[in-house]
C-alpha cells in the first residue's frame, strides 16, 4: 500500500506542471471547434452535411495537439485532450466523421510514440470513437434542441466508462506487468474534470449552432410567405416549380391558374388600404378545392400572386386537359361571388389566366411565365382565358422585339430594306427610305407597326429609331463606298426630336462613319406631337449645320402638319397615301394640287408615296409633284440589292 501511494505521488508530482498545458490544450480545442462550426455553417439541421468536414478538421486537431503535448509537456505522464476529440468526433461528425479523426489520431501516435503499446492505445482510441457514434444515435438531435446539464453528464458518464473499458482492455492485451498501470489510471482520473467541462462547452457551441441554423431557417420561411394572408409567396412557387421539374427530369405536366381581382382600385377606393384584412387568407386553400372538385386536391397547390391575384399550380395536367373542365370555366364568377361575401355592397371583378408551364431549357431561366400571365389577363376584363397558341405567339413575339432591339442597338445591324424614290420628271433615282422590316424565328415578316406599337408602350421608341439610324447610316457608308451618292431617308418621332443633344449624337456618328449629312434625311412622323420646343430646335438647329435635311411624312394626315411645315426648316413633303389611293377623286386631286402650291412655297419638294400605277404617275405629274415612291418603280429592297439596283 505504501509503494502505491510512493507510486501515485510521483504521477501527480509528474503530471501536475502538465495542467496549465492541458488548460491551454483545452481553450485551444474549444476556440478550434467553435471556428470549424462558424466556418462550415450552411442552411439545413445543424452538424448536419459538415459530418465529414468536422471529422477531418477534428482530425488536425488531434494531430496538432500531439504534437503540442509532445513538444512541450514535460514529465512522464503528459496529459493531452485525445480521448476527448475522439468521443467529440464521433458524436458531432457520426461514422464518417469519427473514422476520419480515428485515422488522424493512430498517424499522430505512430508518428509521436513509435509502435510501442500501438494496438493498445489504437483500440482504446477505436472505444472513444465508437462511444461518439454511440451517443450521437441516443442524443441527436435532441442536443440541438436543448442545452441541459443532464445531457451533458450524460457524455461524461459515457467517457468515463469507455476510458475504464479501455485502460482494462490495455492491461487484458499486453499484461499488467508490462503497462504502467498506475501512471496510465491517474493520468486518465486527472483528465476527467476537465473532460466535463470541455464536453459542456461543446454541447454549448452545437446548441448555439442548432439556434443560428433554426432562426435562419425561420427567416427563410418568412421570405416564401406572404405576411398578410399567409399563404406561400410567387418566390415558394419559383422554388416549388425549379423542384418540380428537376424531379421529374425536366419532362411532366403542369399549368398555372392566375385569379386577378380586375377592379381593387374601386374596392380601395370604398373600403382603404387593404392592410389586416386582405383579400386572400390561409383557408382560401380550402375554398379553391371546394371550387374545384373535380381536380385533385393533391394535385392543387395555392399561392400569393401579388397583393390581389391567387395562384394556383395545377400539377399533372396539361392545358387542353384543364379546357375541358366546366368549373375552370367558372372559376372567375364563383370566386368573384365567394369573395364578394366579404365586402358587402361590393362586386368584384376576376379574370383567370391559365397558363401551361414549360420546364425551363436553361436552369438560370425563371420558371414563372410572368409574360403569358400579362398578356392573358391584358386580354380580357373579367373572365377565364386560356393562353393557347395564338396568344403564345404574340407573346412570343413581343418578347423576339424586345430581344432584338437590344441587339441592334449593340451591334447597329436593324434589319432594314430600302424602297427607291424616283424623279417623276425623269425617272431618275434620287433615293430612298429606309424601312424596317424583321422576321420572326421562322422567317416570317413582323408588321412593322407591331414593333413600332409595342416599343411605343414601353416608352422605347427612342431606341427603335436609333438603333434604325445606326444602321442606315452603316449602309450610306457602304454606298459611298461604291461611290453613290444618294439620300436615304429614315423615320424619326418626336420622341427622338426631344431628346437633349440627340443632334450632337447624329453628328457624331455620321462623323464615325464618315457619311456626310448631306446624304441622310429624318422623315418626322406624327406619332406623337412634337413639344419642348426648346429642346426640339436645339436639336434641329444642330442637324442643319451638320447638312441633314427634314421631311414631313404622311403631310395632310394629321392637323398639325400646316403648323409644322410653317415652323420647321422642312426641305420633303410626302403626300400621305390615302390621298394617293383616291388620287381619281377630284376633291383628292385639288387637296394634292394644294399640298404641292404650300410645298414649293415654302422651299420644299414634294413625294407622293404609294405611287403604283402609270396613271397615276401621269397624274401626279401634271399635278407637279416632285418625286414618287411606291410599287411602280420597286418594293423596298433588302440592302445588297439596292446597291446593285442603284448602280444599274
Amino acid at each position: 500500500m505504501d509503494a502505491l501511494s510512493r507510486v501515485s505521488a510521483q504521477v501527480l508530482d509528474s503530471a501536475l506542471p502538465s495542467l496549465p498545458l492541458y488548460l491551454l490544450q483545452a481553450t485551444a480545442v474549444i476556440g478550434m471547434i467553435g471556428v470549424l462550426l462558424i466556418a462550415t455553417r450552411r442552411a439545413g439541421h445543424a452538424i448536419e452535411g459538415r459530418r465529414l468536414y468536422v471529422g477531418v478538421a477534428l482530425g488536425l486537431i488531434y494531430l496538432f495537439n500531439s504534437w503540442f503535448v509532445a513538444r512541450y509537456s514535460q514529465g512522464v505522464v503528459k496529459l493531452h485532450l485525445g480521448f476527448d476529440i475522439l468521443l467529440v468526433s464521433g458524436l458531432l461528425g457520426g461514422w464518417r466523421g469519427g473514422l476520419a479523426c480515428l485515422g488522424a489520431s493512430l498517424l499522430a501516435r505512430y508518428q509521436f510514440a513509435g509502435t510501442q503499446y500501438f494496438l493498445p492505445a489504437g483500440l482504446e482510441a477505436t472505444l472513444q470513437m465508437l462511444a461518439g457514434v454511440w451517443l450521437r444515435r441516443r442524443l441527436h438531435p435532441r442536443m440541438l434542441n436543448e442545452l441541459s446539464l443532464r445531457l451533458i453528464l450524460q457524455a461524461w458518464g459515457v467517457r468515463i466508462v469507455v476510458t475504464a473499458l479501455g485502460l482494462a482492455l490495455g492491461v487484458a492485451i499486453i499484461g499488467a506487468h508490462q503497462l504502467p498501470v498506475e501512471e496510465l489510471a491517474i493520468q486518465r482520473l486527472l483528465a476527467l474534470p476537465l473532460s466535463l467541462l470541455m464536453l459542456g462547452a461543446v454541447f454549448a457551441l452545437v446548441y448555439n449552432d442548432a439556434q443560428i441554423d433554426a432562426q435562419r431557417q425561420r427567416e427563410q420561411a418568412w421570405l416564401r410567405i406572404d405576411p398578410i394572408s399567409g399563404l406561400p409567396n410567387m418566390r415558394a412557387l419559383g422554388e416549388r416549380l425549379q423542384h418540380y421539374w428537376r424531379d421529374n427530369d425536366g419532362i411532366g405536366k403542369a399549368c398555372l391558374i392566375v385569379a386577378e381581382m380586375g377592379n381593387l382600385r374601386d374596392l380601395r377606393l370604398r373600403y382603404g388600404p387593404l392592410q389586416d384584412n386582405g383579400i386572400w387568407q390561409r383557408d382560401s386553400t380550402e375554398e379553391v378545392h371546394r371550387l374545384l372538385p373535380s381536380l385533385p386536391a393533391t394535385q392543387l397547390e395555392i399561392y400569393q400572386f401579388g397583393d390581389a391575384a391567387l395562384a394556383i399550380l395545377v400539377r399533372d395536367l396539361a392545358l387542353s386537359e384543364l379546357r375541358t373542365q366546366p368549373q375552370i370555366t367558372e372559376l372567375a364568377s364563383n370566386l368573384a361571388e365567394q369573395v364578394g361575401r366579404d365586402w358587402p355592397g361590393f362586386r368584384p371583378l376576376f379574370r383567370c389566366a391559365v397558363v401551361e408551364l414549360k420546364p425551363p431549357v436553361d436552369a438560370d431561366e425563371g420558371h414563372l411565365p410572368f409574360r403569358a400571365i400579362t398578356v392573358a389577363l391584358s386580354a380580357i376584363e373579367s373572365g377565364v382565358v386560356f393562353f393557347d397558341d395564338p396568344i403564345q405567339r404574340d407573346s412570343e413575339i413581343d418578347a423576339l422585339i424586345e430581344v432584338a432591339l437590344e441587339r441592334w442597338l449593340q451591334q447597329g445591324d436593324a434589319p432594314l430594306c430600302y424602297q427607291p424614290k424616283h424623279r417623276l420628271q425623269d425617272r431618275k433615282l434620287v433615293g430612298a427610305e429606309a424601312l424596317l422590316r424583321m422576321r420572326d424565328g421562322e422567317g416570317r415578316l413582323i408588321a412593322p407597326m407591331r414593333v413600332i406599337s409595342l416599343l411605343r408602350r414601353q416608352g422605347r421608341l427612342a431606341e427603335l429609331e436609333w438603333a434604325t439610324l445606326q444602321s442606315a447610316i452603316h449602309f450610306l457608308q457602304q454606298c459611298r463606298r461604291d461611290g453613290t451618292q444618294l439620300k436615304i431617308a429614315v423615320n424619326v418621332s418626336a420622341e427622338s426630336l426631344r431628346l437633349p443633344d440627340f443632334g450632337l449624337r447624329l453628328q457624331e456618328l455620321l462623323q464615325l462613319h464618315d457619311v456626310p449629312g448631306v446624304m441622310l434625311r429624318l422623315e418626322i412622323v406624327e406619332w406623337t406631337e412634337i413639344v419642348e420646343r426648346d429642346v426640339v430646335d436645339a436639336n434641329i438647329a444642330q442637324l442643319l449645320a451638320a447638312e441633314v435635311t427634314l421631311s414631313l411624312d404622311d403631310f395632310g394626315a394629321g392637323y398639325s402638319t400646316l403648323i409644322l411645315l410653317s415652323q420647321l426648316a422642312i426641305a420633303e413633303v410626302k403626300i400621305e397615301q390615302a390621298l394617293i389611293a383616291t388620287l381619281s377623286d377630284a376633291k383628292s386631286q385639288s387637296i394634292v394640287r394644294f399640298i404641292v402650291e404650300v410645298a414649293h412655297r415654302c422651299g420644299a419638294i414634294v413625294v407622293a408615296e404609294g405611287t403604283e400605277t402609270l396613271a397615276q404617275e401621269q397624274k401626279l405629274r401634271a399635278l407637279g409633284v416632285d418625286v414618287g415612291q411606291g410599287y411602280l418603280y420597286s418594293a423596298a429592297l433588302p440592302a445588297d440589292e439596292f446597291r446593285r439596283f442603284a448602280a444599274s
